[in-house]
């Protein structure tokens, strides 16, 4: 065959991938994502929050921030030692507007300090489309925190503050939902009004009132514990057609339920070892079987 016309066959092959690549069209996002905060700005770590904004892209929201001590890709809200890039979510409406409530003293307090911290909204299926607001957040004066902020049954959990100086301890009230006082514990307080305490907690899941008081201090502190309830294997029961009594019950591990609220799927098994030799030997098996028949009959032949 002719190489020269090889080639130019060659030519125009490529050249015409090229142009049906240049004619394609480039699908873009179109809208917009925006986030405001409601309020002066001036706010103190532990106060509630409001965001809101528009979404003109998706039908959810996504909600970071990040700032001194935090990854500048933004950690979720409500979990500042979070995975970087994650984020709380906050469901658009109708009309394109969302709006979330932040009630920072549910968040990792020692994680914050007084700073100017910046809030990222993005939508997310598109986070690309983002926008930015920035908030001065100013620790009190007084306060407690809770490390960690949410804890599971029988974990320990320690309070640490700061109280008015003058004083040489405080007593912490830990009261259910009812106002019914649970633990009643004295802590000392140093010189400068700091004081820490610790516990293992043994209350069931819910959210508890820790209250901090002592005759001399002016200013009680309170903050909300959670404790959050174990979490337990999820069972499937698979039916067959008709309706028919369950012929199998299958039980999710944890990895798979883990793996399931990441978004991600379990990991099959690898075949089985045993399974590719046993059919690895057969095939030998035929193979040479095969070869010495083959062998055999050109001997009788000749």
């Amino acid at each position: 065959m002719d190489t020269s016309r090889i080639k130019s066959c060659s030519f125009t092959l490529v050249l015409l991938c090229a142009v049906v690549y240049m004619a394609m069209p480039v699908t873009a996002v179109t809208g917009t994502v925006t986030i405001a905060y409601r309020g002066s700005g001036g706010n103190f770590i532990g106060d509630t929050i409001i965001f809101d904004g528009k979404n003109t892209v998706g039908n959810a929201t996504l909600i970071k921030i990040t700032g001194p001590g935090l990854p500048s890709e933004g950690v979720p809200l409500y979990a500042l030692r979070g995975t970087p890039g994650s984020g709380n979510t906050a469901q658009v409406n109708p009309d394109g507007s969302w709006v979330f409530r932040w009630d920072s003293d549910r968040a990792d307090a020692s994680k914050l300090q007084t700073a100017r911290y910046i809030f990222i909204a993005s939508d997310v299926a598109n986070p690309e489309v983002t926008a930015k607001t920035s908030i001065l957040l100013k620790k009190p004066e007084f306060y407690i925190i809770a490390s960690p902020s949410q804890i599971g049954i029988g974990d320990y959990v320690e309070f640490q503050g700061m109280a008015e100086t003058g004083v040489t301890y405080v007593k912490i009230d830990i009261s259910d939902a009812s106002g019914t006082v649970l633990h009643t514990f004295m802590s000392p307080v140093s010189g400068t009004g700091s004081f820490q305490y610790g516990f293992r907690a043994d209350m069931k899941p819910g959210q508890y009132n820790v209250l901090v008081t002592n005759p001399s201090i002016k200013n009680n502190l309170d903050l909300v514990l959670t404790v959050a309830a174990p979490q337990t294997p999820e069972t499937t029961q698979v039916t067959p057609a008709g309706g028919q009594t369950p012929l199998l019950t299958e039980t999710m591990t944890a990895v798979q339920t883990q793996a399931s609220d990441t978004g991600s799927m379990p990991v099959s098994p690898a075949p089985s070892q045993t399974g590719i030799t046993s059919i690895t030997i057969v095939l030998s098996v035929i193979v040479f079987s095969a070869i010495a028949i083959l062998v055999t009959s050109r001997k009788k032949k000749q």
